[in-house]
């Protein structure tokens, strides 16, 4: 165990180096008096954590003032003692996520096996600061109705707590979107556990952030929050993840939308295929192995698993492949027999989707001039065999017609999950360590799906993770001085791209397509498109693979 004066040392170090601590905790602070409202200084105030017994202790300065800080966010009990007083026993207090609960105490003249009880209640006014917020716990998050998936068509995503930042005053819109006070989207920050988990390079609004059953409270601080959060803009996230207690708990849920429970869509009297679960489970209470270790009032741990899953697919759109007839170099059916304006070099009048030969080029009075195809039916031989694989691999018409002859239905697949588990131990009443994991994935469709097959889809495969780790450290170095340490990192990994059973498609192997820039993979084809209703682009589009990660380490001593 480390000594007072090298735990000291390291806090002063340390300072000199890292900015104040980002905090997830809460604190009380109050005055104590005796009955003619003197101030009582040197009394004990021993403050403790209801659900896990851990305790907090201080004394009241010279002026009576006492601040219990860096406290978890829960309920609390006080009891403050003096000489020549009765025993003060105050119940249910209530801390809160970046917020300071005042508690003012007065003593009655007794003696000190005497005790009174006092019930916590929460003040009208806030007088100890001066930040604009909100605080909303996990249970409210729980009872208020979140959109894990939107209605049919939508990819939908995990549910996300960030959503209610719209209960705050002045703020419109949620997550990515959202604006506070008037600032720009997105220029929030988002803290866990006292950590900076904001991804700039992430443009969702879930990334990083806890499942909504591993939150015990989260706070928004819009506007006058303390100067050492100086970096903020738009508002000011703090999540505090849930901890074990001394008792057992577990939840098991499941929120799920099908296609079954929806109104046909209008127009098309159609529905689509919408199945959307959102699944998981808890689990906390004290670390106990019979016989070898009890962690009442000692160690505990909470263990979360979120897991998003959906199957979705559009009404579609009309979009045009080839006929059988054009697989085959007959093009006959794409004569209209009107005429452009104007004439060939030889005086030939120039017809609309005619096809001509590039083997007939000759120069007319310095112009390039060609023969069309007889019947405008390029021959078998003509056909090119690369050409003729790839057309092969393009879904056959569903409907008539030249154009616009097969339904483009879309179908996309998306599965999110983030694990997350913590522990919390008591060394002593003096000194505590507080760990917390979390994993955070999603593996979803990018920029949308073509509706076309493996190899010739051009949708992307977007497979992102985020990692969340946390240490904490608290000591009680004095009555009135107390350590916080706290070291994390944050790695967000990205490695966005086609399939790989389209970038590693034999093309030279399978197709005898060479000579590729790439040098592998199925050739991206573009510029297929017409005003007559042309093809749409296949093969993989571009993609991004990148990775970014954030180190934090405050420390600070209060």
């Amino acid at each position: 165990m480390l000594s007072a004066k090298l735990r000291l040392s390291i806090c002063i170090v340390l300072s000199a180096v890292f900015a104040a601590a980002q905090s997830d905790r809460g604190s009380i602070t109050g005055t104590v008096q005796d009955p003619t409202s003197a101030v009582v200084p040197n009394a004990s105030v021993v403050t403790t954590n209801t659900e896990t017994g851990s305790v907090y202790t201080t004394v009241t300065t010279g002026t009576g003032n006492f601040s219990v800080i860096s406290l978890p966010a829960g309920t609390y009990s006080v009891v403050v003692e003096a000489a020549g007083f009765r025993k003060y026993i105050g119940q249910n207090v209530r801390v809160q996520v970046a917020q300071v609960s005042r508690l003012d105490v007065s003593l009655e003249v007794g003696s000190a096996t005497e005790s009174i009880t006092v019930e916590g209640t929460t003040p009208q006014l806030k007088s100890d600061s001066v930040e604009a917020s909100i605080n909303v716990t996990g249970d409210r998050i729980n009872a208020l109705p979140l959109n894990f998936g939107g209605g049919g068509g939508s990819i939908g995503a995990m549910r996300a707590p960030l959503t209610f930042m719209v209960l705050s005053p002045g703020v419109s819109g949620s997550g990515t979107t959202g604006r506070v006070n008037g600032q720009v989207a997105n220029t929030y920050r988002v803290f866990v556990d006292g950590q900076d988990t904001t991804n700039n390079n992430d443009t969702t609004s879930t990334a990083g952030q806890p499942s909504v059953e591993m939150i015990q409270e989260f706070s928004l601080q819009t506007s006058n929050f303390s100067a050492e959060f100086g970096q903020v803009a738009g508002g000011m996230f703090t999540f505090a993840t849930r901890s074990g207690t001394n008792s057992l708990h577990g939840s098991l849920y499941e929120y799920f939308n099908n296609e079954a429970l929806d109104a046909n869509k209008p127009f098309v009297n159609t529905k689509p295929i919408s199945r959307k679960h959102d699944f998981g489970f808890s689990l906390s209470g004290p670390i106990v192995i019979p016989k070898i270790y009890n962690g009442r009032n000692k160690t505990f741990f909470f263990v979360n698993w979120e897991e998003f899953r959906n199957d979705i697919s559009s009404a579609g759109s009309l979009n045009t492949v080839p006929t059988l007839a054009y697989r085959n170099g007959d093009f006959s059916n794409a004569l209209t027999g009107r005429t452009l304006t104007g004439t060939d070099p030889l005086g030939r009048a120039i017809q609309e989707n005619v096809i001509y030969d590039p083997a007939t080029s000759q120069v007319v009075s310095g112009r390039v001039v060609r023969d069309p195809f007889p019947g405008n039916v390029i021959p078998q031989s003509r056909i090119d065999p690369v050409a003729a694989k790839i057309q092969n691999l393009i879904p056959l018409p569903d409907f008539g017609g030249n154009i616009n002859n097969w339904r483009q239905a879309p179908k996309y697949n998306k599965i999110s999950a983030t694990p997350a588990i913590k522990i919390d131990h008591n060394i002593n009443d003096s000194n505590k360590l507080s760990f917390y994991l979390n994993k955070n994935w999603n593996h979803t469709v990018a920029n949308g799906q073509d509706g076309l097959p493996i190899p010739l889809t051009s949708f992307r495969d977007q497979r992102t993770y985020t990692y969340t780790t946390r240490l904490n450290y608290d000591a009680t170095l004095t009555p009135t001085l107390l350590l916080h340490a706290g070291a994390g990192f944050v790695r967000f990994l990205n490695p966005d791209s086609s399939p790989s059973q389209v970038l590693d498609y034999d093309a030279a192997g399978i197709l005898g397509f060479k000579g590729s820039a790439t040098g592998g993979g199925f050739p991206r084809i573009a510029g297929l498109t017409s005003a007559q209703g042309g093809m749409f682009g296949m093969g993989p589009t571009n993609a991004n693979y990148y990775w970014y990660g954030k180190l934090t380490a405050p420390v600070s001593a209060t």
